[in-house]
């Protein structure tokens, strides 16, 4: 259950409470789910992906962390994500992922970063590109409450943040 449970925003605390399971065995638990989960394969040849990332917080507001992403436009299904600063390294990370692919287009929003990553005959960055992946940035957030803009509640370590991550892109494949 504690994968359904993470899915539909119920904290950590929360799921003990309803499990009556001490928060170190649901910390364990989710840490556990979350490294047998295997990334999906990378799917060859797919014509166009889009990009974006999403800001949290670790630990305080003053420790900002940004999750980078990709769906694949004709799936929906998230390929792959990384969390970090909001940097160059980061962004690379994801973005030859997806150039080793064999994508032929990624779109994005305007963020001056992707202009020096993406060849520009395969970035598209225009009004109304990436309309699926801003959806899917409201799913996260009403789901995850961690990653909710106005909120007290965040991610207290990355790792936890990351396993979260998985099991929500991914438990449900």
């Amino acid at each position: 259950m504690i994968p359904e449970l993470v899915c539909e925003s119920v904290s950590i605390r929360g799921i003990g409470r309803i499990l009556k399971i001490a928060l170190a065995t649901v910390i364990k638990k989710i840490k556990w789910i979350a490294e047998r989960i295997k990334k999906p394969l990378l799917p060859l040849n797919r014509k166009i992906f889009e990009l974006d990332e999403i800001r949290t917080y670790i630990l305080k507001k003053e420790n900002q962390y940004w999750i980078a992403y990709a769906i694949c436009s004709e799936t929906k299904q998230v390929i792959d994500f990384v969390v970090g600063k909001r940097s160059k390294r980061t962004l690379r990370m994801i973005v030859n992922t997806l150039l080793l692919s064999g994508v032929e287009i990624i779109k994005t929003d305007k963020l001056n970063i992707y202009q020096s990553l993406i060849p520009p005959l395969r970035h598209v960055s225009a009004a109304y590109n990436i309309n699926h992946i801003e959806r899917n940035n409201l799913n996260l957030r009403t789901h995850l409450k961690r990653l909710s803009r106005r909120t007290i509640c965040f991610s207290k370590s990355l790792l936890m943040l990351e396993c979260c991550l998985k099991i929500y892109f991914w438990a449900r494949l």
